[in-house]
């Protein structure tokens, strides 16, 4: 529930400025202000996956010790609603997003599918949040290509998961996961597979005929509406 309130929170206040008339609204402040309260009130489509990953950040930020991973990372890759059915082995993984953390700043999000997520022959999880902690300039420079990538050993990446009670692996990881399915992966293998950049919602969020992972991630193209999320990620 709570979830759920903080993302519809701006829908809330963008309707009660319409409802208060063109007097409220133009001593709110300027139209850009305006404009992007509208368009952060949108869950549907890119801006929605962007509002959804503000919560989930929101979420892993309660933990101090990953709070500090995140302060870490060069780069955060979120999946909001991941995984279908009973047994996650190779289930199909969702939509996501990722960002690049330099110099205490974030870069606008840039939007990618994932094909699956492969949890080794660990069965009972389900469909839920996860996030994966690029710590390395290698696990980052996987999403500058175009071309379909994955995140596990194959790409030359080691993975760990996290977990509150053990901090001796987290310094060996290319890559951290974090779940909010809590001892649904534990002692499992966990990494994403055939991700892939998509065209369709950078364009639409970026407004842009072409962009590409390089122009978003060093922040030639930007989106306003992204600043609640790049303001919850830890600097």
């Amino acid at each position: 529930m709570e979830k759920r309130l903080r993302i519809y929170a701006a829908p809330l206040l963008a309707t009660c400025l319409l409802a208060a008339g063109p007097a409220v609204a133009a001593g709110s402040g300027d139209a850009n202000t305006t404009s992007a309260v509208a368009a952060t009130a949108d869950n549907s489509g890119p801006q929605g996956l962007v509002n959804e990953a503000v919560s989930v950040v929101q979420q892993m930020g309660k933990d101090p010790q990953l709070k500090q991973l995140m302060q870490k990372a060069k780069g955060i890759y979120i999946v909001p609603d991941f995984g279908r059915g009973a047994l996650v082995v190779g289930a199909r993984g969702g939509e996501g997003l990722m960002l690049v953390h330099q110099d205490d700043t974030w870069s606008g999000p840039a939007f990618y599918n994932m094909g699956g997520i492969s949890i080794g022959a660990q069965a009972g999880g389900s469909a839920g949040e996860i996030a994966f902690l690029l710590m390395s300039e290698n696990a980052v420079n996987n999403f500058l290509s175009q071309n379909t990538f994955s995140l596990n050993a194959g790409a030359g990446l080691t993975i760990v998961n996290y977990s509150a009670n053990k901090q001796a692996s987290w310094g060996k990881g290319d890559v951290i996961v974090w779940s909010d399915t809590e001892g649904a992966y534990a002692g499992a293998s966990v990494s994403a597979t055939d991700i892939n950049w998509d065209e369709d919602s950078n364009r639409q969020y970026y407004n842009q005929q072409q962009v590409s992972p390089t122009a978003v991630l060093n922040g030639q193209v930007t989106n306003a509406s992204a600043e609640p999320l790049q303001e919850a990620l830890p600097g």
